[in-house]
């Protein structure tokens, strides 16, 4: 089976699945980051950067596991029509628990996470950490 970067290159279909994917993140980067950042500069918390890289991650953790164990989806997803399933059973929030470690940190682990998840000659459209839990992301017709 090709890997998701054979697939990058030859497949119209999979470069939009992953665009609509990477629209569905910055929909959710948005939903958390921006309440995030208005609330340090509010509070006016020194080191704005280092805080909200962390507070945003584990937020954007925490509001993955929470939609996607319950619906399978967040707004971002919602939006692009994604939907996280389980390859074996139902989503639960084992699973989202599972698949949306690298949010916590997510300038350092969540591009290994995808890349890795890439170069993998198993489901192209999953990360690593899919892998890992069972679960891919489908578009919902």
């Amino acid at each position: 089976m090709p890997t998701g970067y054979d697939l990058l290159e030859h497949s119209h279909g999979f470069r939009m699945h992953m665009l609509r994917r990477l629209i569905g993140a910055f929909i959710d980067i948005v939903v958390i980051f921006i309440p995030v950042i208005i609330i340090i500069y509010i509070l006016k918390i020194e080191s704005k950067d280092i805080i909200a890289g962390i507070v945003s991650g584990f937020g954007w953790f925490f509001y993955s596991v929470l939609f996607e164990g319950y619906k399978g989806t967040t707004l971002g997803k919602r939006v692009t029509g994604h939907i996280v399933v389980s390859l074996n059973g139902p989503m639960t929030y084992t699973k989202a628990i599972i698949r949306n470690v690298p949010k916590i940190f997510w300038y350092l682990f969540l591009p290994v996470d995808f890349f890795v998840g890439l170069s993998i000659s198993k489901d192209p459209r999953q990360r690593w950490t899919d892998g890992v839990a069972n679960t891919s992301i489908i578009k919902v017709e």
